[in-house]
């Protein structure tokens, strides 16, 4: 991939500028790192605070949408999080969910309603959407569009889910949707009591129901740039957020620059965000990048080539044992992110339960992550979740490696030594630099284990997810990174009640609608009650006991393949502060700032 470069006048200066950004720039201080007031405690360190400057990071995949109810994917939200906000947020460091456009939340003794009192200082980014350009304030009946979208039928919403079946009303307001009439007051769980008022009743109580609400999906904009811009809120953003989408060359870099109409200050006075700019590069080579940080020219990097790990490692150490790091190692072992392969239930091989089970018993899981991987991600020998929280996934007990069994198990579906087996296609993101060593893994132990040949075809990320959203894939590689800190964020991803009904064609053939919560298409009665006995639980207790039965239906029924956990790793340069990891590389870049060097 071709990197544009520019000098970095050059990159303050002449880059086209959007949204109201122009008037940062006649700020001849912009973009340079300047003094502001306090200081900043880290650890047992404290730093003074500065204001300004530049961040610059890279992203080996490029964004898919920016559209609030089209985000289903993590860079995309990763960068939506900057620009607009919601109710509610999470903590960086501690994944707690906090107050953000939600002034105070109350909720009844049952746990079905809630009342959201809003702020009542936050304005929209400027934007030509608005009759004067000048952003207006935020109200209740803003937020009350977004949720009423959202269990709306329409062009490029892929959030449904999140609330269909938990808001009163939202399913029948759907499906009236669907047969094209929009009812005046919209889904009735949702209410407008006054204007910093906003009121929601859910059908059943709903322990996770705010850590919903702090994903991008959940994410309010004015109804004034939906209404102008349509699905161009592809890349046309207006929020309230600390940063401003000022420019994009698609595939190659993007820029966020600092909202100047923020409404939020620090406890010094200081104005927020500190940063003036955010420059993201589009890069997929991981050797590159790292390079790059090594030069610094870049101030992050996250997760590290396999092949460089080690490197890296020493490096930093012979640095520590002299006092003198060259930048800063931040590494969280239990990373929510679970790497694993999806079967398409609707192909008949795939039917059976013996073919699905043997192949899950015939990876060796410990020797991908120990050789392939070189420690840099945990083998996956529970369920499909990883411990978050109290959820100690330890309890579910995952494929044991036994490549006899495996056998077995093939013979007995009929395919002794692999011979008759049908052709079958693993279809893999060419955008995680990952990806191909695991699967080539698997490829050989395949072959040499049972006898199958697996054709492995490499695709883009869009490209993936159109096929097997869409009943197309026979067999294809997934890297599922939470949304929210919750179990439920991964096991909906088996949910049966949301796989589409089948239809069929003028010419009697069956038609698949996109399933885009269980692209697996996958369907079991245990599974479903154990899952919705979560769901609805009122204790923590309870809720978990019922996950650990719903992850563990998923292992007896060999639904999908297991592979890894991730572990994150990220580098980031000496100057850089403010910017704590967490388990889901949620990243909130407010407060982050760089001292000079």
């Amino acid at each position: 991939m071709k990197i544009l470069k520019y000098t970095y006048l050059l990159f303050l200066g002449l880059l086209v500028s959007c949204n109201g950004a122009n008037k940062d720039k006649e700020n001849l201080d912009f973009g340079t790192i300047r003094d502001a007031n306090g200081y900043y405690q880290e650890g047992d360190k404290k730093f003074k605070l500065y204001t300004g400057g530049v961040f610059r990071l890279n992203e080996t995949g490029n964004l898919k949408n920016l559209f609030p109810p089209s985000i289903n994917h993590a860079i995309s939200s990763r960068i939506a999080l900057q620009i607009y906000q919601g109710l509610v947020k999470l903590n960086q460091r501690t994944l707690e969910v906090e107050n953000l456009l939600a002034k105070s939340i109350e909720m009844n003794e049952e746990g079905t309603l809630y009342t959201f009192n809003l702020i009542d200082s936050v304005y929209f980014q400027d934007d030509a959407c608005f009759e004067s350009g000048k952003g207006r304030k935020v109200t209740a009946n803003d937020f009350k569009f977004c949720y009423d979208l959202i269990c709306s039928d329409v062009e490029g919403n892929r959030s449904s889910n999140i609330f269909l079946d938990r808001i009163v009303g939202a399913r029948s307001h759907f499906e009236s949707t669907s047969n094209g009439n929009f009812p005046e007051d919209g889904v009735s769980g949702i209410r407008v009591i006054d204007e910093h008022t906003l009121q929601i009743n859910l059908t059943q109580p709903c322990s996770f129901f705010l850590k919903i609400l702090s994903h991008a999906q959940c994410a309010v904009f004015p109804k004034e740039a939906y209404e102008k811009y349509g699905m161009e809120m592809r890349t046309k953003t207006v929020g309230t957020g600390p940063f401003v989408l000022d420019n994009m060359i698609e595939g190659n870099e993007l820029r966020l620059v600092k909202n100047q109409n923020y409404w939020e200050s620090d406890e010094h006075g200081n104005s927020l965000p500190y940063l003036d700019v955010i420059k993201m590069t589009f890069n997929s080579d991981k050797k590159i990048e790292l390079t790059n940080f090594k030069k610094s020219n870049l101030d992050m990097v996250y997760q590290i080539p396999v092949d460089q790990l080690q490197e890296v490692l020493v490096s930093l150490d012979s640095a520590k044992s002299g006092g003198n790091p060259e930048f800063q190692y931040q590494s969280k072992k239990n990373g929510l992110s679970s790497v694993f392969y999806c079967f398409n239930m609707e192909k008949p091989i795939f039917k059976d339960i013996r073919v699905r089970k043997a192949l899950n018993m015939a990876v060796d899981r410990k020797k991908i992550t120990k050789y392939s991987l070189q420690g840099e991600t945990a083998e996956a020998l529970s369920g499909l979740v990883p411990t978050v929280g109290n959820y100690d996934n330890s309890n579910v007990k995952g494929f044991d490696y036994n490549p006899e069994m495996a056998q077995e198990l093939l013979a007995e579906a009929g395919y002794p030594g692999g011979e008759g087996f049908p052709d079958i296609v693993l279809e893999i993101s060419e955008n995680n630099y990952l990806n191909p060593i695991v699967a080539e893994a698997i490829q050989s132990m395949l072959k040499e284990n049972l006898g199958i040949q697996l054709k492995i075809d490499y695709t883009s990320l869009t490209v993936l997810i159109e096929r097997f959203t869409n009943g197309i894939s026979d067999l294809w590689g997934s890297i599922w990174i939470a949304d929210y800190p919750d179990p439920q964020n991964f096991l909906q991803l088996f949910e049966g009640s949301t796989v589409p009904e089948k239809t069929v064609d003028e010419n009697g053939e069956v038609v698949l609608e996109p399933s885009y919560t269980n692209p697996s298409r996958y369907k079991n009665d245990d599974f479903d009650y154990f899952y919705s006995k979560a769901v609805s639980a009122t204790s923590d207790k309870v809720a978990i006991e019922n996950y650990y039965k719903a992850d563990s239906v998923l292992i007896a029924d060999a639904a999908f393949m297991p592979i890894y956990y991730e572990h994150y790793i990220r580098l980031l340069q000496n100057n850089v502060h403010g910017f704590p990891q967490n388990a889901l590389e949620y990243r909130d870049f407010t407060r982050v700032f760089l001292s000079k060097k």
